[in-house]
């Protein structure tokens, strides 16, 4: 549904080649210092892998001609890593790799196409604040180009994705538990302003696109626990034995009308 995933058997490919080409640079370390010198070969261990820079967040371009992904770099020092977004063209493969963003401290993740390929949605944080936190959607064109924020949410963005025909971009946003869903327009993407079209007084938790995309299906908790949002409110975390915790029912929210229709009714887990 919609292009929040690839199929697994695409993403095992994919998976085979990064590792393979990985460790073909890994076991292929020669010195370059004036002379060729033979590395003396030893078992790689489980540190050797941790260094390893990781490919991820694959997406494909809908005619299938690119690759987006993300190359997340560990610093052990630092306890940290960083990521940044890459193109590749399926047809020449590695030898085409393409660097797109260059943060240096900061992190891109979860490339989305638009449906037509002339640009794409990215999250990062690098435009972090006293007002705002966590990751913010960027847009950016494939053939370079200065990205441009497309939203500047106080809690920032918890996911996103284009609905399949691609008129609509919708995302969650919203304080830990109070998360609602909100739409950008694709035509008018940097234009618009966004539209929360959830308002539940529990948050939306997991949200899909129908495959027609007339309609976003989401799980919301039936009820909220007062007392315990009170508590996190209040900074407080508290260790609660035996709490109840709420049913959840599935909904689906019409993208013409907006209007929300409880699709579960039982008491069922």
């Amino acid at each position: 549904m919609g292009q929040k995933m690839l199929s697994i058997k695409y993403q095992k490919s994919l998976v085979n080649s990064f590792i393979g080409a990985s460790l073909f640079v890994f076991c292929s370390i020669t010195s370059v210092t004036g002379q060729s010198a033979t590395v003396e070969p030893r078992p790689m261990t489980f540190l050797d892998a941790q260094k390893f820079a990781r490919s991820g967040s694959w997406a494909p371009s809908s005619d299938g001609e690119w690759l987006l992904h993300s190359v997340s770099t560990p610093d052990w020092q630092e306890d940290q890593s960083q990521s940044d977004l890459y193109l590749v063209s399926m047809k020449e493969g590695v030898k085409s790799t393409r660097q797109l963003t260059f943060t240096e401290d900061k992190n891109e993740t979860s490339p989305a196409w638009s449906r037509d390929g002339t640009f794409f949605v990215f999250a990062s944080d690098r435009d972090q604040a006293e007002d705002r936190e966590g990751q913010q959607l960027y847009v950016m064109r494939p053939d370079g180009g200065e990205a441009r924020a497309v939203t500047a949410t106080r809690w920032g963005v918890a996911d996103f994705a284009f609905s399949d025909d691609g008129k609509w971009l919708v995302y969650r946003s919203g304080e830990e538990g109070k998360e609602q869903l909100h739409r950008l327009p694709v035509g008018g993407i940097l234009s618009s302003e966004p539209q929360q079209v959830t308002r539940g007084v529990s948050g939306v938790e997991d949200w899909e696109w129908s495959p027609d995309s007339r309609t976003v299906y989401f799980i919301r908790p039936d009820f909220v626990d007062e007392d315990n949002r009170k508590r996190l409110d209040e900074g407080f975390s508290v260790d609660v034995k035996n709490m109840v915790t709420p049913l959840s029912s599935l909904w689906g929210i019409s993208m013409g009308d907006l209007a929300e229709v409880r699709m579960t009714d039982s008491d069922d887990y």
